[in-house]
């Protein structure tokens, strides 16, 4: 009993300031990242189901698994409290979203899609709730057989972080567009899908910067900026091996000030206009009047506006849904002017990540002082 005394007291002097004795910690991790952006994604785009009306819910349910990708990660990390940390962190992912296979129809038929790398830099802060016991190596054990630490894969550490970063990222768009040869909407236009990949920002797909579509802080002739800032939030699990070294497990969400990670935000330009900017691919990877016709919904802005040529009336079962400005056409839903994407929510990206780390010893005058004749040894008998 004396011996568990003697033991508990010493590890909890050690403890409360071992984090003084080894200050500095790099890791190196590997891990999974995906995104969620106005492409790809699942079949939530009826407003009156349970699931869209939830925002948070929506999130989750439409980030698709199948275009998940790799991430790397490297910080520094300084022990700053026994429970506080603040880090340095460099991440290289890769994300995308591909409309093709969506289950929405309406994404599939938009058949959008981009990639993207990301290069962020971020300084982050991390709290424990708990710390990570890495037990002693004597195995030592009271009067009753009890050990006086736990074993290896008894505590683990638990503890959430956050913070703000800057990143970089350049969005690339698959040519395989599909447009409709037989539609009035493209005598004259040459597109032929080659399946080769185009960097999208200087093709102003959406007519960034052009005259009359000055959005999202664009001047005239400039799109978007292709650095952005991000906020990291999320929480981790650390293993410690023994003092020096262990692994963690982070997962951790990015919110972003961009709505353009996959080059898509606003409405359908005019691809005539495109095409003068940035030539004949800038149109052809726009999507303006790409697809296949078909029958859709669509709304008129006041009951008493006129419906558009093509248009038919709806049936009262959808005026009962939709309310009374709804009316069905038949088209591609990309038409100069209707949706591409939504800007009123900016794009955000996740990694999830499993890190190896290194502590290394600070050896403070502080912390040789305060420890100078003040251990305390437990004889071990085998």
């Amino acid at each position: 009993m004396l011996l568990s005394i003697v033991f508990s007291q010493h590890r909890s002097y050690n403890d409360k300031y071992e984090y003084r004795k080894k200050r500095h910690e790099v890791t190196l991790g590997v891990g999974a990242s995906n995104c969620l952006t106005d492409l790809g994604g699942s079949f939530i785009s009826d407003p009156n189901t349970e699931v869209s009306q939830i925002d948070f819910l929506r999130s989750i349910y439409d980030t698709d698994l199948a275009k998940s990708n790799f991430s790397i990660n490297a910080a520094y990390i300084y022990h700053f409290k026994r429970k506080l940390n603040f880090r340095g962190n460099l991440a290289f992912a890769q994300i995308g979203a591909d409309d093709a296979i969506s289950k929405d129809p309406n994404r599939e038929n938009r058949n959008l899609n981009f990639k993207s790398n990301i290069v962020e830099l971020s300084a982050i802060v991390e709290y424990y709730f708990a710390k990570p016991i890495t037990g002693n190596k004597f195995n030592l054990k009271d009067v009753q057989g009890h050990k006086l630490a736990p074993n290896f894969l008894a505590h683990w550490g638990f503890y959430i972080m956050g913070g703000v970063g800057g990143f970089y990222f350049n969005p690339k768009g698959l040519n395989n567009k599909v447009y409709d040869p037989t539609s009035p909407l493209n005598d004259g236009f040459s597109s032929v899908a080659d399946n080769q990949w185009y960097s999208l920002r200087p093709l102003h797909t959406e007519g960034q910067g052009l005259y009359g579509n000055k959005t999202k802080f664009q001047k005239d002739g400039k799109t978007y900026s292709p650095i952005a800032i991000c906020f990291p939030v999320g929480f981790g699990l650390e293993k410690a091996f023994n003092g020096d070294m262990g692994l963690k497990i982070e997962a951790s969400y990015r919110f972003t000030t961009t709505d353009y990670l996959d080059d898509v935000s606003g409405v359908y330009y005019n691809r005539d206009a495109i095409i003068d900017k940035g030539g004949n691919i800038a149109g052809v990877m726009s999507g303006t009047n790409s697809g296949w016709p078909r029958p859709y919904m669509a709304f008129v802005s006041n009951t008493s506006d006129p419906l558009p040529n093509g248009a038919t009336p709806p049936d009262q079962s959808l005026i009962d849904v939709y309310g009374p400005r709804v009316y069905t056409t038949v088209g591609t839903s990309a038409e100069e002017g209707f949706v591409r994407g939504d800007p009123t929510a900016n794009d955000s990206y996740m990694f999830f990540n499993i890190s190896f780390y290194k502590k290394f010893s600070s050896h403070t005058k502080w912390y040789r002082n305060v420890h100078h004749g003040k251990n305390v040894r437990i004889k071990a008998s085998f």
